[in-house]
């Protein structure tokens, strides 16, 4: 079973990027091919919806989920994720790690921006050229999920890799994760 831990949206302009951050729950299998759907709506009202690239979760793994939604997401202030798993596995594959990320923005303000979030990913299981997507949510400082962003790249080899994640936040935050999986 997947928990879903935390909800929160980040937008700037046309654009809003609904986050969610997934939990698989099973001790002993893996979720594969696992798609969130966003719906977002403003103070109840229902706004557009996207779909999550595919995603992987080892047993007990955390992941930040993202995804992309423009001109039809516009301001949402809510955002409500059904993730949906596309097969149970004994054998997960290859994970990565992440962790803390570092936000910059210059020249922003307070407010709704974009920025960007850079960190290191590890793996010792990884070879080159293996599709990734790492996804950055970011957090005020209450633990509100206040943005996030995604970025598809193919692993460039190696036990760790230096990434950087563009984000939306909706004001400044005061801490940013970085965490990945195989697979888009």
């Amino acid at each position: 079973m997947l928990a879903v831990l935390g909800t929160g949206v980040g937008t700037f302009d046309l654009v809003a990027i609904p986050v969610v951050i997934l939990r698989n729950q099973a001790a002993r299998h893996g979720a594969a091919a696992v798609i969130v759907h966003f719906a977002t709506s403003r103070d109840g009202t229902p706004l557009g919806s996207v779909d999550s690239a595919p995603v992987n979760l080892a047993p007990g793994e955390t992941l930040a989920v993202t995804a992309d939604c423009t001109d039809a997401c516009l301001n949402p202030t809510d955002v409500s994720p059904t993730p949906a798993v596309g097969s149970w596995v004994t054998t997960p594959g290859p994970s990565l790690t992440g962790g803390a990320g570092s936000y910059s923005c210059p020249g922003c303000g307070g407010g709704h921006a974009h920025g960007d979030v850079s960190g290191t990913l590890s793996t010792g299981q990884l070879g080159a050229g293996t599709p990734v997507v790492v996804f950055a949510d970011c957090k005020a400082g209450d633990g509100r999920i206040v943005g996030g962003g995604s970025r598809q790249l193919p692993w460039p080899g190696g036990p760790s890799s230096s990434v950087d994640v563009a984000v939306l936040v909706n004001e400044p935050p005061a801490a940013c994760e970085l965490s990945a999986s195989t697979g888009w």
